[in-house]
């Protein structure tokens, strides 16, 4: 009769491993000690395992299984005393199996540490901001697929507020990237506190799905259907245990794991012990053999807490390996399972574009020529020309400048760079590009030499002078620029075979805004050394530079005539966001190239852009143009041609908002740039005080650009 001690390895089937048959007693194995000679009654049970003292007159399901087991018990006696070999009938074989296996503790503590495990590890990357952003991808050049999914969906329900989809759509995705650490921190202070209650009562919840398997007809369960399709025998065997599992699968190529842990498609071969002697064997091929030499071993592996046998297994070691098999597949399946979420947001939408590898040289000897323009005498130019042969040889040896073909100094730096011989008719004079916030003093200029691209520097006689300045810190800023300008030479060497990509229609209209970043990047990373107090200069460039865009888009705005009159603005702000993003840059580079946490002048440039709401946006560039380059020095197109939106995000903080539309860019003029954004709650991107009607409709409004 059914009471509070519960069988889930039933005595029926756990007499046929008796040590004595007197007592009904059988050796007990558990990890980490001896075996212990036990009675049976107190082996595979647990105070109402399956259910509640029922009411009176009540059935309850340990009832219904007591009652089941009367026959049963009388199948698995006939079984022992069966002879090896002997054909047994499958129907009656698969539900045997099928039963003692579905009302084992072994698979209610399999789905409990299991559920633990995947609690734990969701508690663990939901409470560390740094795994949850990094999982949402905010620490990289694209946000996870699914963040982006998300953000999809919520442009889209803001169409009827106004808002193109594909505008909010990247408002949305940038600020997730700029401001995600800080999202990242507010989620998980919102859920740390949760947790303890978010998952409390599924130990019960697990315990009722369990009792519902067992309840449920043997008919209606799949493993059934499938083991009634094999072939089944009685196979004699020694000294066979029993593991807390009861019965094993092994599928094709595969060694024997818990039943359970197998697919009833794939399972090749079936064991169920039912004495230390006898063992029920179903091949799906009745020609497979059976090799029972290993069982022991790959059963006990497959227990979670136990096995029983006829003998005491202490010198064997297969205590050692209760839990091994299981609990291994469980880890490895949750750590598979977590890895594949935090991992999912490597999948670039641009991973077609190959990394383009660095061109690989040898040191070697290489000639260049030193030319006074308009000023000094050759006793000057072997001067300079000592001074740069100093350099140059020394940076020779670490970055290719071979492609470097002379280098000009100018008094009229200006004269210098339209009188250059470019070597090609077909090449256009050039001009410094400096815009009204400074002055140019240094270019390299593409030329053509025997049919060869080189680069040719031409510097402002300033500079030079400063050379042999007897003011260090002059002196040092000047070596320091020189060095820059040949390891910005060094990096179009370099990098020369970067293959061409196909922009989108966002890419054709702005990234050649961003093309120079990267060199800017990389050079002032290798000059970074000649002056560490560079840093200023670089941060004061970034600052003066954002307040000419800002002034000359507000009068290139003003001289508009109508609200398709876009085209001025909108080339002003390419040109001024450009130099922007080179100063930055050229910033970024400079910091990386110092030690890490090493302290310059001009290090606080993060705080002195946060009243304009750029101080994330830096820490966010910085981050992309590092990945521009991989360890070994390939740069990463798919990063390089995302740069674009950097480009974006600065437009907006003039009051330029662009967005694809099919094969075309709309573009809006406006004199209400987006507001640095706080984040109380978490505070959406807004247009500043404009309503979205109000930023799609005033007078300097749409126009394809």
């Amino acid at each position: 009769m059914a009471g509070k001690r519960q069988h889930y390895v039933p005595r029926l089937l756990q007499r046929g491993f008796l040590a004595t048959e007197d007592g009904e007693r059988t050796w007990l194995h558990r990890a980490g000690g001896p075996a212990r000679l036990v009675g049976i009654k107190d082996v595979g049970t647990e105070d109402w395992f399956y259910s509640r003292k029922g009411a009176p007159g009540e059935l309850t399901l340990d009832d219904a299984i007591t009652a089941f087991e009367q026959d049963l018990g009388k199948d698995v006696a006939i079984l022992r005393t069966t002879p090896p070999g002997a054909a047994i009938d499958a129907n009656l074989a698969a539900r045997i199996t099928v039963h003692l296996v579905m009302r084992t503790a072994h698979l209610r503590q399999t789905i409990e540490k299991g559920i633990d495990g995947i609690t734990g590890e969701i508690e663990s990357l939901f409470t560390d901001p740094s795994r949850l952003g990094a999982m949402m991808g905010i620490d990289s050049p694209m946000l996870a697929s699914a963040v982006m999914d998300a953000i999809r969906s919520t442009a889209q329900d803001l169409v009827p507020a106004g808002f193109p989809a594909a505008l909010s759509e990247r408002l949305l995705a940038f600020f997730m990237r700029e401001r995600g650490d800080e999202l990242a921190a507010q989620a998980v202070a919102t859920l740390t506190p949760m947790f303890p209650t978010l998952f409390k009562g599924l130990a019960s919840r697990v315990r009722d799905s369990h009792n519902a398997i067992v309840a449920k007809p043997l008919d209606d369960h799949g493993w059934v259907n499938a083991l009634t399709g094999f072939q089944w025998t009685i196979e004699a065997g020694t000294d066979l245990i029993l593991p807390d599992a009861v019965a094993l699968a092994r599928e094709v190529g595969e060694s024997f794991a818990p039943l359970l842990f197998t697919t009833a498609a794939d399972a090749e071969l079936t064991l169920l012990p039912v004495a230390h002697d006898r063992i029920l064997v179903g091949r799906r091929d009745a020609a497979t053999p059976v090799d029972l030499t290993t069982y022991n071993m790959q059963a006990a592996a497959s227990c979670q807490g136990f096995f029983i046998a006829a003998r005491a297994f202490n010198t064997e070691g297969l205590s050692a390996k209760i839990g091994s098999g299981p609990a291994k597949a469980l880890a490895d399946s949750i750590a598979e399972a977590v890895s594949e979420a935090e991992t999912a947001r490597l999948g670039l939408g641009s991973g077609d574009l190959p990394l383009a590898q660095p061109r690989m040289f040898a040191q070697e000897t290489f000639c260049y020529r030193v030319t006074l323009h308009d000023f000094g005498d050759d006793v000057l130019a072997k001067e300079y020309g000592a001074i740069l042969q100093t350099v140059v040889g020394a940076l020779a040896r670490d970055i290719p400048l071979h492609e470097l073909d002379g280098v000009t100094i100018a008094a009229d730096y200006h004269d210098a760079l339209e009188r250059l011989d470019r070597g090609d008719p077909d090449l256009s004079p050039v001009t410094s590009g400096a815009l009204g916030y400074g002055i140019g003093v240094a270019k390299p200029v593409t030329v053509m030499r025997d049919g060869q691209r080189k680069s040719h520097l031409v510097l402002a006689a300033g500079i030079a002078d400063a050379w042999t300045s007897e003011d260090a810190s002059l002196r040092a800023s000047s070596l320091h620029l020189l060095i820059k300008m040949l390891a910005g030479i060094a990096h179009g060497t370099r990098y020369s075979d970067v293959p061409a990509f196909t922009p989108d229609a966002m890419g054709r209209e702005l990234h050649l805004a961003v093309a120079h970043a990267p060199n800017g990047y990389w050079s002032a990373r290798q000059a970074a050394f000649a002056d560490p107090g560079q840093g200023e200069s670089y941060a004061q460039l970034v600052l003066d530079s954002l307040a000419y865009a800002r002034s000359e888009v507000a009068d290139a705005r003003a001289r508009m005539t109508d609200g398709s009159d876009v085209s001025e603005a909108s080339q002003i702000a390419l040109e001024c966001v450009s130099a922007v993003l080179v100063h930055a840059a050229d910033w970024l580079g400079h910091r990386d190239g110092l030690a890490p946490d090493q302290s310059f002048a001009g290090d606080d440039l993060a705080e002195r852009l946060a009243p304009s709401g750029l101080d994330h946006w830096l820490a966010l560039f910085g981050r992309d143009l590092a990945a521009c380059y991989s360890e070994d020095g390939a740069i990463d197109l798919a990063v390089v041609t995302a740069l674009s939106r950097h480009v974006e995000r600065l437009f907006w903080s003039l009051g330029i908002y662009c967005w694809p539309e099919e094969e075309n860019v709309r573009c809006v003029v406006s004199d209400r740039p987006l507001a640095p954004i706080v984040l109380p709650g978490i505070d959406m991107p807004a247009l500043s005080s404009m309503d979205a009607d109000a930023a799609l409709s005033q007078a300097d409004g749409t126009a394809p650009s």
